[in-house]
């Protein structure tokens, strides 16, 4: 896209009517934004890079404000079909065009379920409303480890439109309200700054809250968002008195803007204060640099202003929207090597070139939805300038350019040796050492002949036939109906929530949170074939980590009723004096320092009342089945291994379970070999539908083996 000045004063607003200024400086702008994000999603560092999305609001805001500005200075109103049939040419059709290829090579890629995922996806990218989709699913807990959506990154353009719905509609009824008061221009600009203004610190407010309370919804909300685009509104609204600054301040003001992106590229991270108020930084940086080239001739700023990353501003559009689909999609089928950094680099810039200079360059200056008269008007200008050459020579060199990074990519890809090994490597020391506190106890007939099934799985070299398939299984619950329902914020009554002998002398009870939800059904099953003698009551709760600590969740629902439901199983345990109490914990990254008096500040809570604690191990979390199961997958592409934070977790529980008194339960046997290769499936049952969580029906398998485990600790 061309950047020209935005608005001026009237006594300068003549001349540069006739002549807009290209803002190279904010072309490089753009491609410093690209970069950021394109190399922070695909190497992960900077690890900020991700607000490259923050300058881009900035500078969308910056030039669709100055745009409306000098419309409605020319004409005296604002043409919504023709803003709109603008940002049509200039929006929709790449965006479709990434949109329908990336559902084609999901299907061609993925399972039926993640395939059908990404096309209801690009339903809600294709409307404009795939950031509340996404805001939606990030705070389902049932769907908290979903694969990532190739069209993710839609999200952004959503919060652009929704802005863009509404912008012009408020800026024409100020407009109109100064017209029909007789005021002078300049009330215009200052009555439209002072509602920004208003509409900027309500949304900052906003997004403050919304950090605090539900990152999730911040993140992607528009409402939180607003005040990004309103940063750079403002800059276009201003314009007039920001031309004033002194030419001699200009680079240096640029240069600190620059400085501030770097530094909130490497210091800002996705979790905590952002996006507020640690946007703010990279929103401040970006409205520094757009500020040095207002009204004057754009600062000298090599990083910004040489040719090439003029170009790479130019088509940062087609590279943002391309870089993530093909940095997931091909994730799924390439190991991360230098094979597939140099595919991921050379695909997208290869793609990038060719849609820009044959799809959104074209369409953008064609008069595509342009009314009848224009068009036929355009049409006969193209007969009477006919050339014989049927593209123009940058056409053709771009052609060239493109296919030439593409068959780089290709070459790539196919040089990437593709078919790993359908056994795991070789034991090593590490691998089978055991620590003396680990030993491993006698296996008992159910254990052995699921390790015997689960070491078939590590070794098989194709998939059997699933049941459930391996589609359901990533779409399955996480409990079973009957059960997941004690796990929400509204549970039912205690009584709903207990199975077995009603006149059982002995009593299991169940803390925690979505794990201990997953392990309530083979618990629940051990209580029923117990011949009268226990019965189980589930205290848990999805997405409420039994700890004394304030740990983050993504729904605002669980996180204000997870206090109270740790404080009631509590008085639970206090009431019904259980003979057995166990808790386990989805893993998380909280340290050992942290995680160990965190929970036994709970348990001393209750202690004297539990006849025994036992600390149940979550199953080891690796590979996603959504992101490893593919159309050309085999078994080998989706074995996990036992990873360094599961074993540090382990250590932790064991020695929380230590100084508490209880008994620390390693349940790896149900899951892995000892030799810790786990499988995604045992017999034909899969094991997880997601990382950790297991599926119904491995959680009904593994009933009798965790029967013996439970016995063997004395229970």
């Amino acid at each position: 896209m061309t950047t020209t000045q935005p608005s001026t004063p009237p006594r300068r607003r003549r001349r540069r009517n006739a002549a807009p200024i290209t803002r190279s400086d904010i072309q490089g702008l753009r491609m410093v934004a690209v970069l950021l994000v394109i190399v922070d999603h695909l190497f992960g560092w900077p690890r900020g890079g991700f607000i490259g999305v923050d300058v881009f609001f900035v500078v969308s805001g910056f030039l669709i404000t100055g745009l409306l500005l000098r419309e409605y200075d020319k004409t005296g109103t604002i043409s919504f079909a023709g803003f709109y049939r603008r940002r049509v040419r200039r929006i929709v059709p790449i965006a479709t065009l990434v949109l329908v290829s990336t559902s084609a090579a999901g299907a061609l890629v993925y399972a039926s379920s993640r395939a059908a995922s990404i096309g209801i996806d690009a339903v809600w990218a294709f409307f404009f409303a795939s950031n509340w989709r996404f805001a939606i699913e990030g705070t389902d807990y049932f769907n908290a480890d979903a694969a990532i959506s190739p069209l993710q990154h839609y999200w952004s353009l959503s919060v652009e439109e929704q802005f863009y719905f509404e912008w012009p509609a408020l800026m024409l009824a100020i407009g109109a309200l100064v017209t029909r008061r007789s005021w002078h221009s300049n009330v215009k600009r200052i009555i439209s700054a002072a509602v920004m203004s208003v509409i900027v610190a309500a949304s900052f407010a906003w997004a403050m809250h919304q950090t605090a309370t539900d990152q999730s919804w911040a993140y992607f909300s528009t409402f939180t968002r607003v005040w990004e685009l309103g940063a750079g509104a403002l800059l276009a609204i201003g314009a007039g008195w920001v031309s004033q600054l002194p030419r001699a301040a200009r680079a240096p003001l640029a240069w600190m803007g620059l400085a501030s992106i770097a530094v909130g590229a490497v210091v800002i991270s996705e979790s905590g204060s952002f996006p507020a108020p640690s946007a703010a930084l990279p929103v401040l940086g970006a409205a520094l640099v757009i500020a040095a080239g207002i009204g004057g001739t754009s600062p000298f700023i090599a990083p910004l202003t040489n040719k090439v990353s003029v170009y790479i501003g130019d088509i940062s559009y087609s590279l943002y929207l391309w870089h993530w689909p093909i940095i997931v999609i091909l994730g799924s089928i390439m190991d991360m090597n230098g094979y597939y950094y140099v595919t991921v680099v050379f695909a997208t810039f290869g793609l990038s070139v060719a849609s820009y200079h044959f799809v959104e360059d074209p369409v953008r200056r064609s008069n595509f939805l342009a009314p009848r008269a224009a068009r036929a008007e355009a049409k006969r200008k193209r007969k009477n300038q006919l050339s014989k050459r049927a593209y123009p020579p940058a056409m053709r060199y771009a052609g060239v350019g493109a296919l030439t990074l593409v068959t780089v990519a290709v070459a790539a890809f196919s040089l990437e040796p593709l078919d790993p090994p359908t056994t795991p490597p070789a034991r090593t020391a590490a691998d089978t050492a055991t620590a003396p506190d680990e030993a491993a106890a006698p296996l008992g007939p159910a254990q052995t002949a699921l390790a015997v099934e689960i070491d078939a799985a590590v070794n098989a070299a194709e998939w059997p036939v699933l049941s459930p398939t391996m589609d359901e299984a990533i779409t399955g619950a996480q409990a079973p109906s009957g059960i997941a329902e004690c796990g929400l914020v509204d549970r039912p009554d205690a009584s709903k929530c207990t199975w077995g002998a009603a006149d059982a002398p002995k009593t299991i009870m169940i803390l925690g949170d979505s794990m201990a939800m997953s392990f309530v059904q083979p618990i629940k099953n051990f209580a029923e074939s117990s011949d009268g003698q226990w019965k189980a009551r589930s205290e848990a709760m999805f997405g409420c980590t039994f700890v004394d600590m304030d740990v983050s969740t993504q729904d605002a629902d669980t996180s204000a009723a997870c206090p109270e439901r740790k404080a009631a199983a509590i008085a639970a345990v206090n009431e019904v004096r259980p003979d057995v109490v166990v808790i386990t914990n989805l893993h998380t990254d909280i340290a050992a320092e942290l995680w160990i008096p965190g929970v036994k500040r709970l348990t001393d809570q209750f202690a004297a009342n539990a006849g025994k604690i036992l600390f149940l191990s979550a199953p080891p979390n690796d590979k996603k089945p959504a992101d490893c199961y593919t159309r050309n997958s085999k078994p080998a592409d989706c074995l996990s291994r036992v990873t360094d934070t599961w074993k540090a977790r382990s250590r932790a529980d064991r020695n929380l379970a230590y100084r508490v008194g209880g008994t620390y339960v390693d349940t790896r046997s149900l899951f892995c070999t000892p030799d810790n290769y786990c499988p995604s499936f045992v017999g034909t049952t899969p094991i997880k539908s997601d990382s950790a969580h297991m599926t119904i029906e491995y959680g009904a398998r593994v009933s009798a083996p965790l029967k013996e485990i439970l016995v063997a600790t004395g229970v």
